[in-house]
């Protein structure tokens, strides 16, 4: 179910104070025991600390893709792009075949771009395809590097911003995007850069890569100095400080109409710092779900049609 709050005004009367204990008190699942070598490893030797954490900060996970996934990319016609980098990234296209009404011209339909998050796949994205087929659009996602199908195993949210820069000037003005946490950032940093967009959905978005990282390190048990010098590490390596990536001052930038998704029992981002995001929005749209969590609001039906009715019927070009 998805409650609905004005973005500029305080949604805590809708979740209560317990979803905010919740979702700024959840514990890490990381076992004890890695937590006290991290800890250890963090007084003895920091920069090693720093190297180490870095490395898992940059390496996302890859998961074996669950039926329903498999499911959805069957029904889409997927191709290889590739990248000015030279790296290959697999592209998933979902469209109808039915004109929209009467005799449709040859100009193509509008475009959704779909983009998944850290660690996550275009597949995670495919429940929105067949509803925003049905409401009229062609609908586009990809397997960033390093994850998915892509090839590669390093990767992070400077990278994915240009890729999805890149994807997205290969599709031309888009109707509309989708995109989940960190791919969510990635779009938000992609908009003030020259990507073209009519309408903006953000699902459980990541508003600060800075607080992010360290908020992640406390819960893998190293220390803030080791997450000040992995983020100096990563920043060198991309070229990128995080703090051009901070969604709170990129959006001054943007006067697209937007939505924001964002659930109370998110144990990745806490409901805080995207409510703070949404007050601070003036175009955007604040509603908060119940139990979804992090990745699960990408399958809620409700979600998906709140998503379908904030892009709207499309407009040909």
């Amino acid at each position: 179910m998805v409650t609905t709050s004005p973005a500029r005004q305080s949604v805590s009367s809708v979740v209560g104070p317990a979803a905010h204990t919740k979702s700024q008190s959840a514990r890490s699942k990381t076992p004890k025991w890695f937590q006290l070598i991290t800890s250890g490893l963090s007084r003895i030797s920091p920069g090693l600390a720093a190297r180490l954490f870095a490395y898992f900060f940059t390496r996302p996970g890859r998961q074996k893709l669950p039926r329903h996934e498999r499911d959805w990319l069957l029904q889409a016609t997927a191709t290889p792009l590739r990248l000015a980098s030279g790296e290959q990234v697999p592209l998933y296209e979902w469209l109808g075949t039915q004109p929209l009404s009467g005799v449709r011209d040859e100009a193509p339909l509008p475009t959704v771009l779909l983009v998944h998050g850290f660690g996550g796949r275009a597949g995670q994205m495919g429940g929105f395809a067949a509803p925003l087929v049905a409401a009229g659009y062609r609908v586009v996602a990809f397997d960033a590097p390093a994850h998915g199908g892509a090839a590669g195993n390093r990767s992070s949210l400077p990278e994915m911003l240009e890729v999805t820069r890149e994807v997205a000037a290969r599709l031309g003005p888009l109707a509309g995007v989708v995109a989940h946490s960190n791919g969510a950032a990635a779009a938000i940093a992609a908009l003030t850069k020259g990507m073209q967009a009519d309408r903006l959905a953000l699902l459980a978005p990541t508003p600060d890569l800075e607080s992010f990282i360290r908020r992640l390190a406390a819960q893998l048990g190293f220390s803030p100095e080791v997450a000040n010098r992995a983020q100096k590490r990563v920043e060198a390596r991309y070229g990128l400080p995080f703090s051009a990536l901070k969604a709170s001052t990129l959006i001054r930038r943007l006067s697209l109409p937007a939505l924001i998704l964002h659930d109370n029992a998110d144990r990745i981002i806490p409901l805080m710092e995207v409510e703070e995001l949404a007050r601070d929005w003036e175009v955007a749209r604040l509603e908060v779900t119940d139990g979804l969590g992090h990745n699960r609001i990408l399958r809620d039906e409700g979600v998906i049609a709140a998503v379908v009715d904030h892009l709207g019927l499309p407009t040909l070009r």
